[in-house]
């Protein structure tokens, strides 16, 4: 009994980047039902004969015409494909014809990032409260995504499996980037930003000194009031102010106060992640009566 064996062969070339880091390696995948191949990937048909060998195998790609098989076949475009392929021994007997299917991913996941929670853009920075998360996501229309990596400060590169919450005030960095199932890498994104929790400090200034009687402090109606904030991370969004107990309004320039008696300036600030300051007040008298000055005489 005459006995063939045909068989179509996958290999790969390797790819790797310093670009990327782990799970580089091209590969092939299969989802239970089909094989998936980086565009890297050929495709080596075999065939033997027990009885008068073989004198060729033939083959067609997509459906075109049949061609006597030379070389490795490889595929330019991605999506699926077919190879029809048979051999021939030479007393001329035919093999049974195969079809091979395969789907060609030449083409990396798409991901992105974003912030659960609080943030903050300055030009190429991003500002966070260590209440904020980073997600990461990413899809893949071919072979599916097989993992996403991320890298925190001087850390080594680790599969994504949660939201990333950084708790450590301060400066950081994270890089990331996504494999599909067939190793197929994003390139990495990177982005750099700081952790704030801390709120503004907060200062009323006059610019004239207070006069210190009996533990009050006096002054003129001509004083002027600055109230300053400062932060050293995200920045100052908003100063308020409150005069006597009213309603808090946005600061916007120096102020005087010149109405007579006892008064209580308050004021707070917010920075743009939205952490705020405890209140901090000033309280003095405004003094305009002059003093009465008089004369008396005497005689020895």
């Amino acid at each position: 009994m005459r006995k063939w064996s045909i068989c179509i062969i996958l290999l790969l070339f390797l790819f790797s980047s310093a670009l990327f880091v782990p799970a580089q390696e091209k590969r092939i995948y299969n989802d239970g039902i089909i094989d998936y191949v980086p565009l890297t990937a050929q495709f080596v048909l075999s065939a033997e004969d027990f009885e008068s060998t073989v004198k060729e195998i033939q083959y067609s790609v997509d459906g075109s015409a049949v061609t006597v098989y030379e070389g490795p076949i490889r595929f330019t475009s991605e999506g699926r494909h077919f190879i029809a392929y048979r051999a021939i021994d030479m007393t001329g007997n035919i093999s049974n014809e195969r079809i091979y299917s395969v789907i060609v991913d030449g083409s990396p996941p798409e991901g992105i990032a974003s912030v659960e929670g609080t943030v903050y853009m300055d030009g190429e920075y991003v500002y966070l409260s260590r209440e904020s998360a980073i997600v990461l996501w990413a899809e893949d229309n071919l072979s599916g995504v097989d993992r996403i990596y991320v890298k925190l400060d001087d850390m080594d590169f680790m599969p994504y499996e949660e939201p990333l919450v950084i708790s450590e005030e301060g400066y950081h960095s994270a890089e990331t980037y996504a494999v599909d199932n067939v190793g197929n890498a994003t390139p990495r994104l990177v982005v750099q930003g700081y952790v704030d929790s801390t709120p503004p400090a907060v200062s009323i200034v006059p610019d004239e000194d207070f006069v210190n009687v009996k533990n009050e402090l006096y002054t003129n109606r001509t004083n002027e009031y600055a109230v300053t904030a400062y932060d050293e991370l995200a920045g100052v969004k908003e100063i308020l102010v409150s005069f006597d107990g009213s309603a808090y309004v946005t600061y916007v320039t120096p102020f005087r106060v010149q109405i007579p008696g006892f008064h209580t300036v308050r004021a707070r600030a917010v920075d743009n992640l939205g952490n705020a300051s405890d209140t901090v007040e000033l309280s003095f008298y405004v003094d305009v009566q002059p003093p009465e000055s008089k004369i008396g005489a005497s005689v020895d």
